[in-house]
């Protein structure tokens, strides 16, 4: 509702919206968005949103460049590896076939020495052969061989392994090896562990050529692919940047904005949620507006009665008997007066959700009767008639709060007497179903108008004219609230000439 401030030496009230007073201050439509910060059309956010959604483009697609140089680089020195350890894996299958002749006294042990150095030279590799009993070539690797890691490997192969190795012979090395080690066999024997090794190339420069050519093929495509990305962003943010422009307007007081929806993806779907957040900003903003304007009808008319008539008993103008008459209607202004005030804020309530029921099973039937009963002596002192019809004579038990499902017994019935003539026949209906109980109050009055109908359980919303239409407007409203808050519904028909009918539907409790 907002605050409420009366004037001094005015005779009417000032309503000023709580959004728009901050710390002591006015606030205007343009510097309501937030603290500091002042948004023109959204550009500056989305502008920073774009630049961010293209650094990270640009950023992701260079990391893909450079994992993909990185893989290749590691594939070429994984392949340059296998090539080089199967090609020792050959030599070695050449030394023992050496060393199968040797042992066999095909050839001696010169010709042996001869024929291995030959395969050194011939294939750049470097051949030791330690044995357990006989050393036949000690070479380097028997030179260092005091390594923790070379002795594993001597070893290993003296247990029957066949071994592969990429590593370094001494700390100071700069440059790995590819070693091959495998036993010598005599009489089912291992006598010797034969290693054949050679120095690894630099694989970095290896796969050099390839890294530059695809950082060379990278800046040639640097240009088009950051333009490429540059209209791809743009394009997935102007929907966001229109959804700011909106936003930004609406925070302005302009309710009507949208922003246009095309396709069916992420984006799209969320411009339909804000068009519909939009829509329902906008019909509330209307119902704000109408409710300021009919609570100050609603106002205005006791005030000004009430304020005639201590006008006119401060002029002294009046007899007595018509100060008695005008204190009597002040009176009955001031009770119409509270009671409509009371109906708004058990509105706001409901609206608020801060009303506490006490659900319990009721009878439903026995409600019926007794609100008829009551309101039967003043349906016959306005010329009326009262009945119930229907499942009377058997109890229809609902999960309900019985004061608030009289209270909308009460606004029913009381409309129904309220708004139509006399001679009116008024009937209270109940009818158990399956799973419902439906209770229907219906007249034979004046009827209203279909156009009406829509709107009859909106706040304050009267098919007549308020000059002649009686009550607050809030009845059926507060009714609806109770009915949807017991999981029931409430819906009306009406036609000119013919009546009005107002059914409530209740779940049933069985016994």
């Amino acid at each position: 509702m907002g605050f409420q401030r009366r004037r001094p030496g005015r005779g009417f009230i000032h309503t000023t919206n709580s959004a728009q007073i901050r710390n002591g201050r006015r606030m205007e439509p343009h510097d309501r968005m937030g603290s500091g910060v002042q948004v023109r059309g959204g550009s500056v956010m989305l502008n920073s949103i774009f630049r961010k959604w293209l650094a990270a483009s640009v950023a992701i697609s260079f990391a893909i460049l450079l994992v993909l140089t990185v893989t290749v680089s590691w594939l070429v020195q994984r392949d340059y590896y296998r090539q080089g350890l199967k090609q020792l894996e050959e030599h070695a299958k050449a030394v023992e076939q050496t060393y199968v002749q040797l042992r066999e006294g095909n050839i001696k042990m010169t010709e042996f020495r001869k024929e291995v150095k030959r395969l050194e030279q011939e294939h750049g590799v470097m051949i030791s052969i330690l044995g357990k009993k006989v050393k036949y070539l000690k070479g380097d690797l028997y030179e260092v061989g005091v390594r923790p890691d070379i002795k594993s490997w001597v070893v290993s192969v003296n247990e029957g392994n066949r071994i592969e190795r990429i590593a370094k012979f001494r700390k100071q090395d700069k440059a790995k090896m590819l070693i091959v080690g495998v036993p010598l066999m005599k009489n089912n024997q291992i006598i010797a562990s034969a290693f054949i090794y050679s120095p690894a190339a630099d694989v970095k420069e290896i796969a050099a050529p390839i890294r530059r050519s695809i950082w060379l093929m990278a800046l040639a495509c640097a240009g088009p692919l950051i333009l490429l990305l540059w209209f791809a962003t743009r394009r997935m943010v102007r929907p966001i940047r229109r959804m700011g422009e909106a936003a930004a307007a609406i925070a302005g007081g302009d309710f009507t904005s949208r922003v246009e929806i095309r396709g069916d993806d992420e984006v799209a779907r969320l411009g339909s949620s804000f068009n519909e957040m939009a829509e329902r900003m906008e019909l509330v903003e209307e119902q704000r507006r109408r409710l300021i304007m009919e609570i100050s009808h609603e106002l205005r008319t006791p005030l000004t009665s009430i304020r005639g008539t201590l006008q006119a008993m401060s002029d002294g103008i009046l007899t007595k008997q018509e100060q008695s008459e005008f204190v009597a209607l002040s009176l009955e202004e001031t009770l119409r007066l509270g009671k409509l005030i009371d109906n708004i804020h058990e509105l706001s309530a409901f609206e608020e959700h801060r009303i506490d029921f006490e659900f319990k099973k009721a009878d439903l039937t026995e409600l019926v009767d007794q609100t008829v009963q009551q309101f039967r002596p003043k349906a016959e002192a306005m010329g009326m008639m009262i009945r119930t019809d229907g499942d009377m004579e058997k109890s229809l038990f609902v999960h309900a709060d019985p004061s608030r499902i009289k209270q909308v017994l009460v606004n029913l019935i009381g409309n129904a007497l309220e708004h139509n003539k006399k001679g009116t026949t008024v009937v209270v209906r109940l009818q158990g179903q399956s799973h419902k109980v439906r209770l229907t109050v219906q007249d034979n009055g004046q009827g209203i108008a279909g156009e009406h109908l829509p709107h009859l359980f909106e706040r304050l919303y009267k098919a007549e004219s308020s000059r002649t239409f009686k009550g607050s407007g809030l009845g059926l409203t507060i009714s609806r609230h109770i009915v949807l808050a017991h999981g029931g519904m409430i819906t009306a028909e009406s036609e000119l000439g013919k009546g009005t009918q107002i059914h409530v539907e209740l779940p049933l409790v069985r016994r």
